[in-house]
């Protein structure tokens, strides 16, 4: 699964990664209201959202970081 990541481009990993983080905490709050879940529910959810999208992020980071050639 990391290679599949790895191999996202740069921008669109970077802009996925954010936009997950953005509009989760979001799209759980209206999920809540038509779906009954629980607190540790919604934090499960979040966790592995945020987990996805921090590692979409960090390929982006280290794409940029070899690009550049610090």
């Amino acid at each position: 699964m990391i290679d599949k990541i790895k191999a996202i481009p740069e921008k669109v990993a970077f802009a996925t990664g954010l936009s997950l983080i953005l509009f989760s905490p979001l799209c759980i709050f209206l999920m809540s209201f038509l779906f009954p879940l629980g607190n540790w529910t919604k934090v499960i959810i979040g966790s592995v959202v945020y987990s996805f999208a921090i590692l979409l992020i960090l390929s982006a980071a280290d794409k940029r970081h070899s690009r550049i050639g610090k």
